[in-house]
């Protein structure tokens, strides 16, 4: 794909959360909150037969979370893979750097212990050069990739996996809860509380990428607006995804309509060298 701005897109990341008052912030009680959410998910991943397998063959498990922000899910599963007596490693990854910095002096408060961020793009972490034995996209970060860079991103994560490393893809099924149980809106009110009025408007779609392109606004705040382009994955669609990369996929349910993708054993059949920009994208530039 064309190369993205990584510093522009960081800082639209940065004020889109913002603006939509996505819980980050772990010091305070809604972000406790939440990662005792979170510690709950854990638990039922590391019951996981294929967890209990990988983890009962090693003295450390290696875990690389990507689209980290401020760690959530990296050290929920580190917390509680040590709390059951196994040791854990653990290199946070996101494009935002102040969300990092929250991570690094978080996650080592909460893990009695030192660990590493990096600043990465999720279609590359094979380039941190080492392996890993659970790779982790927590917080339903999906819909940031639209097809193609999906694809890369579970080629590069295939690389930077052990041979029976575990992918763990925290999804929830957009086709069901979007446009089977309450359709898809042109103008959608996103989020409320005292204060904060988040309303999105849709301002078109992309065919070629399936991305569709909304606006946020608070119209209380008045804040400057953000655009997203986002692609609204269903479940079956990343399972299966994760099946051709992986010798073996299998499902979690953490609630609702929202579960744990795993893929076991990467085939490596295509490295990310494999997947040039194609010539529909080249056309257009590889944008959005």
């Amino acid at each position: 794909m064309a190369p993205m701005d990584m510093s522009g897109l960081s800082e639209e990341l940065s004020r889109a959360y913002s603006l939509l008052g996505w819980v980050e912030d772990p010091y305070s009680p809604s972000g406790k909150q939440r990662f005792e959410g979170t510690l709950r998910h854990m638990k039922l991943l590391v019951d996981h037969e294929w967890v209990k397998d990988l983890v009962s063959g090693r003295d450390v498990v290696r875990i690389l979370e990507i689209c980290s922000g401020t760690g959530f899910g990296g050290v929920a599963l580190a917390k509680t893979l040590i709390g059951e007596g196994t040791e854990a490693e653990l290199l946070l990854t996101d494009l935002r750097r102040d969300a990092l910095k929250v991570a690094e002096k978080w996650g080592r408060e909460v893990l009695g212990r030192e660990i590493e961020v990096s600043v990465a793009d999720a279609r590359e972490v094979h380039k941190l050069g080492r392996r890993f034995d659970i790779a982790l996209i927590y917080g339903l970060s999906t819909p940031h990739f639209d097809p193609w860079d999906i694809a890369r991103v579970f080629a590069s994560v295939s690389e930077a996996l052990v041979d029976d490393g575990i992918f763990v893809i925290d999804e929830a099924d957009r086709r069901y809860t979007v446009f089977l149980t309450r359709g898809y809106k042109e103008v959608l009110a996103e989020s409320a509380s005292e204060g904060r009025l988040v309303v999105s408007f849709h301002m078109g779609y992309d065919p070629l990428r399936g991305l569709c392109k909304r606006v946020f606004a608070d119209l209380i705040k008045r804040a400057e607006p953000v655009t997203l382009s986002m692609f609204l994955w269903g479940l079956a669609e990343v399972a299966s995804l994760a099946w051709l990369f992986f010798n073996d996929v299998d499902l979690v349910n953490l609630g609702g309509v929202r579960y744990f993708i795993l893929g076991r054993e990467p085939r490596r059949a295509l490295s990310p060298g494999d997947l040039r920009e194609p010539a529909l994208l080249r056309k257009i530039g590889g944008k959005a």
